[in-house]
């Protein structure tokens, strides 16, 4: 039962902060929108991050939602395959570009057919980011990030050293962006 509760408590304080930045996602996605022709992009991590490729769709000039994907496969070991989601919101567009984002993602392990010792795993990652995104041009930048991270594991996974536990981490990401 305290673990029920534990859970419903995480659960009720992601809602709560969900609520406190809700006026300021309706501000950004409401404010006026600059003249840039972005719609789409390709984002990739120049230092490890969870969520390995990205492709930002651009709602609006100031909010962006990604589809975000990473493979991982190491021969008779198993397979990760991650999918996730990335919506980003923007403070301005040009120049050096200031946003917070939020993710949401699922990892899953695959065990080879070698590895009989591992049970297939699924583990839940959330976060939130700050950082800056510089656009150098129109169609290309550079962003620094920083990461909150939350984690839930399966309770068969080692992955964060904590079967069938939660854990916290920060987490940095650097990525190059090219945009259509």
């Amino acid at each position: 039962m305290n673990s029920n509760f534990n859970i419903n408590s995480l659960i009720m304080k992601k809602i709560v902060v969900f609520i406190v930045f809700l006026p300021m996602i309706s501000g950004i996605i409401n404010a006026q929108e600059s003249k840039s022709n972005r719609k789409a992009g390709l984002s990739a991590s120049v230092q490890g991050n969870q969520l390995g490729i990205m492709v930002p769709l651009f709602v609006n000039q100031k909010f962006s939602i990604a589809p975000a994907f990473d493979v991982a496969y190491v021969e008779k070991v198993g397979t990760d395959f991650s999918i996730g989601l990335v919506p980003k919101f923007y403070f301005k567009t040009h120049g050096l570009a200031p946003f917070f984002d939020l993710r949401l993602a699922s990892i899953l392990y695959f065990p080879s057919k070698d590895n009989s010792d591992d049970d297939k795993t699924l583990d839940w990652l959330s976060g939130i980011g700050f950082g800056a995104e510089y656009f150098l041009s129109e169609h290309f930048s550079f962003s620094v990030e920083a990461q909150g991270n939350m984690t839930m594991s399966d309770e068969s996974s080692w992955r964060f050293g904590n079967p069938d536990g939660i854990n916290f981490n920060t987490a940095t990401a650097v990525t190059a962006n090219i945009y259509f």
